[in-house]
């Protein structure tokens, strides 16, 4: 069985993280920005699609254009929002409070080059032995060239202790994540570009190039 199909042997649920404030890309809204002539944010809604059963993006503003993918669209601390854009942690958190099922499958919206093959790697984590599911782990992120908490799997679980971080301010994922010890980390069978970024123009530049050559290689 291929790892897609193992994958999507359990029902996942689907969040792609938008809502960042686009600092490093002089505060533009990464999602929405093209790559290819398409809006980054498709090429996550690609990726996920195959592999969950309901998808959400977490967008803290242009709620109306993202609107337009008919996917709900989660805003961070909606009902305070003078605290919009207290980081990933709060989009994962409001993204498992709405998740259908107890797994939820995140992606940032701003790493065009990754694949729903690459992804469905961390599912099969779980989805391989039935006895994981009733294991202790909470969640199952990727290490490539570091720890990469925001392509990761978390489970429900994990929803009081990051509102619990939240409501303390203490809002540093990596440093929260390093300190349990129910967290698995996988390391990524990818090639050397599937975590590229999207941090400003250049680097769209050079992925317009992989891209290109993604596409080719796929022929």
């Amino acid at each position: 069985m291929s790892s897609t199909a193992l994958a999507n042997s359990i029902a996942v649920s689907g969040l792609i993280l938008a809502g960042g404030e686009g600092r490093r890309m002089s505060g533009r809204d990464k999602g929405l920005m093209t790559l290819g002539n398409r809006p980054l944010v498709e090429y996550a809604i690609d990726c996920l699609t195959p592999l969950v059963d309901d998808l959400a993006i977490s967008c803290n503003r242009n709620r109306a254009l993202y609107a337009d993918y008919h996917l709900p669209c989660l805003v961070d601390n909606e009902a305070d929002p003078g605290r919009h854009f207290a980081g990933p942690m709060a989009g994962l958190a409001t993204g498992l409070k709405y998740a259908k099922h107890d797994w939820l499958l995140v992606m940032p919206c701003d790493t065009p080059l990754m694949t729903t093959r690459i992804m469905a790697q961390l599912i099969t984590e779980i989805a391989a032995d039935t006895a994981e599911l009733a294991s202790p782990v909470q969640a199952v992120i990727f290490s490539y060239q570091g720890l990469q908490p925001l392509h990761g799997l978390y489970h429900k679980s994990m929803l009081p202790i990051f509102e619990q971080c939240l409501a303390e301010n203490k809002n540093a994922l990596q440093r929260l994540l390093r300190s349990l010890d129910s967290i698995k980390v996988l390391a990524a069978q990818a090639t050397e570009f599937n975590f590229n970024n999207a941090n400003d123009a250049e680097e769209l530049s050079r992925m317009e190039k992989l891209l290109a050559q993604q596409r080719t290689q796929n022929l």
